[in-house]
């Protein structure tokens, strides 16, 4: 019985390829490229890259887990939060009617006026920084250390003497690839001015002051300094 033989071609290397009537895939003996054949008639090919779809599983299976992580931390994250509202809304609570009673009832102003300065500043302004400002940032960074993020040096903070150079070497160094420096061009001749010198340094356009904030490594930062 004769077999009869059709050419095809490889799309990765171009070479000709001889096939069996009736096979529905071949590999080519030039690249080693598996061939599949989608429609023998009009002999539509179709390259199947099997270590990319092997990494797009391996990718999508590491991103699942990072989803997983996040959902986690957020959950812990608004447990602890709800449970530090409820005491700090208490603690609140006491001081405000501990001061309302001296004032109100006691008729002692100063005293109640002290106790809600300086015990119920702390406690109420403290509290609030501390839940809806603290807790939040800290959840956040943990998001983005775990997608790859980094944490902002401390060593380049405070900045107000420093050089941009070596401001500019730090961050580098840690890992930040997205960084322009930006001359103010407001020097003139003078002993005392110091060139180079960093007037500000800004995150995602934001200025900051304080190292230990994590951004992902292609986040804009922005270094302005004193120069001619």
């Amino acid at each position: 019985m004769a077999i009869t033989l059709n050419s095809v071609k490889c799309p990765e290397c171009g070479a000709m390829l001889p096939i069996e009537e009736g096979r529905t895939q071949v590999f080519c003996s030039y690249c080693g490229t598996k061939v599949i054949i989608t429609n023998e008639n009009e002999h539509i090919f179709r390259h199947i890259d099997e270590a990319g779809i092997k990494q797009a599983e391996t990718n999508r299976m590491v991103r699942m887990r990072e989803l997983d992580l996040e959902e986690q931390l957020a959950a812990q994250g608004n447990g602890l939060k709800k449970v530090l509202t409820i005491i700090w809304m208490a603690l609140s609570l006491i001081v405000l009617v501990i001061c309302i009673v001296k004032i109100a009832v006691q008729d002692d102003f100063t005293t109640g006026f002290l106790m809600l300065f300086y015990l119920g500043g702390p406690v109420i302004g403290g509290g609030a920084y501390l839940i809806f400002k603290l807790i939040p940032e800290k959840e956040a960074d943990k998001v983005l250390m775990s997608s790859g993020g980094i944490k902002l040096p401390k060593d380049v903070f405070p900045y107000s003497e420093k050089n941009y150079e070596a401001v500019q070497a730090s961050l580098r160094n840690a890992g930040f690839n997205n960084i322009t420096c930006i001359n103010m061009h407001d020097l003139t001749l003078g002993l005392l001015q110091k060139p180079g010198k960093v007037e500000s340094i800004a995150v995602n356009g934001e200025k900051v002051t304080t190292g230990g904030r994590v951004y992902m490594p292609s986040a804009p930062i922005t270094i302005t300094y004193h120069g001619k």
